[in-house]
């Protein structure tokens, strides 16, 4: 009797379930992400007396920078305090976070050079687009994602596209900053999302867009 051979192992990512562990898990950590949302909107609309200018925003993201190291220092080297993280924090925690610092820290030094080296609605948008692209393109790759793309999804990337787009339709409506700076720095940074460039995320989309802004800005 001839011998059936098993249909070969799919590459194709599988999406995760909306309800499953690994879904929710990445939602929880997309959702505290898109806090950091406040960063750019304060920059573009100050809520309060302080901080209102880049020396202003300087000085708190200095402190909330030295403050995040020091906590995930003491993460690192004190076992109970890594494992009280777990507990909390479960697989909102990645696997490359139990030895580096977190996204969170990686997010909070963006935003510090991005108002050290940019106009500050330069900063404001392209930590926009950090903070919704990055998370939008991860909660739709991990839900609806099949394409698989570099080390991501196609479709994830294409989500997280569409919404930089958006964010900078608000920019570009309001006249923050001028429109081809703003699609460019869109598809800068979801570029950077997608491709694999051994940099984190937080720092390489801020980093890349803004500067593709201020200099097309610059230019024009």
């Amino acid at each position: 009797m001839r011998a059936v051979t098993p249909p070969a192992p799919s590459h194709r990512p599988e999406p995760a379930p909306l309800d499953s562990p690994r879904f929710l898990a990445e939602a929880r950590r997309k959702l505290i992400h898109l806090g950091f949302l406040v960063l750019p909107l304060w920059l573009l609309h100050p809520f309060g007396l302080w901080p209102r200018g880049r020396s202003d925003f300087r000085n708190l993201l200095i402190v909330l920078v030295v403050g995040a190291i020091v906590v995930d220092l003491v993460r690192l080297h004190a076992p109970g305090v890594r494992q009280a993280f777990r507990h909390f924090f479960g697989e909102m925690i990645r696997e490359h976070e139990e030895l580096s610092l977190l996204g969170s820290t990686y997010l909070l030094l963006a935003a510090l050079l991005a108002v050290e080296i940019f106009p500050q609605p330069v900063a404001a948008a392209a930590l926009g687009f950090t903070v919704l692209g990055d998370a939008f393109a991860a909660i739709a790759g991990k839900a609806w994602g099949r394409t698989r793309l570099f080390h991501k999804t196609l479709e994830g990337a294409l989500a997280g596209f569409a919404v930089c787009l958006m964010w900078a339709t608000y920019l570009g409506a309001g006249g923050y900053v001028p429109w081809m700076p703003l699609l460019c720095g869109a598809l800068a940074a979801s570029l950077m999302e997608l491709l694999p460039i051994p940099l984190d995320d937080n720092l390489g989309i801020t980093l890349f867009s803004g500067y593709v802004m201020k200099l097309l800005w610059m230019s024009g």
